[in-house]
This record gives structure tokens, C-alpha cells and sequence, in this order.
């Protein structure tokens, strides 16, 4: 694995644990967050979540609603 595939999966690692953190603070440790701040915490653990997925994935995704079903 090269330099660059090593940092992409150090990345893409960090993202997640960061955005489970960030979600498990949220739904268990409400109270240590102010008020206002709570939907932010959310949506930033979801997103951190989101950019750990690879682009090549989040490419494909429109073609997963429209791939041909009539084998049905």
C-alpha cells in the first residue's frame, strides 16, 4: 500500500470514530452539550460519517436507483 491508500484509510477511519463519537455524545451525554448546539453535533457526526465514504462509492449511487430491474 502506498503513502497516498495508507492517509485515505487513516482518513477515512478517523472520520468514522469522530462521527460515532460525536453521535454517541450526543444520544448519551445530551446534557454536556448546550441546547442550541445539539442538532449541530448531529448532523456534524453524520457528515463526518458521510466523508469517510469513498467518492467512487457516492459516484455509483444514482445508478443504484435506476439499474434495470426487469429480471423481475
Amino acid at each position: 500500500m502506498d503513502k497516498r491508500s495508507q492517509w485515505i484509510v487513516f482518513r477515512g477511519r478517523l472520520l468514522v470514530i469522530v462521527g460515532v463519537a460525536s453521535l454517541l455524545v450526543a444520544m448519551f451525554l445530551p446534557e454536556q452539550i448546550p441546547e442550541p448546539l445539539s442538532p449541530l453535533v448531529i448532523v456534524f457526526g453524520v457528515g463526518f460519517i458521510a466523508l469517510a465514504v469513498p467518492w467512487r462509492i457516492w459516484k455509483n449511487v444514482p445508478t443504484w436507483f435506476h439499474r434495470d430491474d426487469t429480471w423481475l
